[in-house]
């Protein structure tokens, strides 16, 4: 019992692991980091998902925050999972990068998170991918916005792309593809 009591106040108290993003490599694939299973969504989970991150356009990063008050970017994204999925992901972008099917870039669906590196095989920054090239993250000079993969600083950097929820009836609708339309075009007017 002491020893949980002690991992949890580390967990939530340490400087360390609220920097973690900005130190981490990228970890290899081994099969008890993938073994979780993607979880099963409904269309309208995802739907509501990208309805609400545009309440959080424009709002400030924060270097370890995780709330509406600042964000950084994984702190974004696990905040975005657990408020509109009821999913709890890691707090680092390392510990989510070996979590969910690895997916190739031309594989991404909206709802997967994209994975950036430094330039030096550390993974430091996470995304979620919105379609059509583009994703919504915390970014360090425009807070929460979304850019596009295809952008030379983003092109670059890729990592890779993670799977973390099943879309149940295995495709989104139409609609969800309008939604993400409107997203973008509404961020772009802002």
């Amino acid at each position: 019992m002491a020893c949980a009591t002690v991992a949890a106040s580390l967990c939530f108290n340490s400087p360390a692991l609220m920097a973690a993003d900005e130190l981490t490599d990228i970890a290899p694939a081994s099969p008890s980091a993938t073994m979780m299973t993607p979880v099963k969504q409904s269309a309208e989970n995802i739907r509501n998902l990208f309805t609400n991150v545009r309440q959080y356009l424009g709002i400030r990063y924060r270097f370890g925050g995780d709330t509406p008050s600042g964000f950084d970017c994984s702190g974004f994204v696990r905040f975005m999972f657990n408020k509109e999925l009821d999913v709890n992901l890691p707090r680092s972008s390392r510990e989510m990068a070996s979590i969910g099917a690895k997916v190739d870039r031309s594989e991404l669906r909206p709802g997967d998170l994209v994975f950036f590196t430094n330039g030096k095989n550390r993974i430091n920054h996470v995304g979620i991918f919105i379609g059509n090239d583009t994703f919504v993250h915390s970014s360090l000079s425009k807070g929460i916005t979304r850019d596009t993969l295809n952008e030379s600083y983003y092109s670059k950097r890729f990592a890779t792309g993670v799977r973390i929820l099943d879309v149940q009836d295995n495709h989104l609708p139409d609609d969800l593809n309008n939604l993400i339309e409107e997203t973008i075009d509404n961020d772009a007017a802002s």
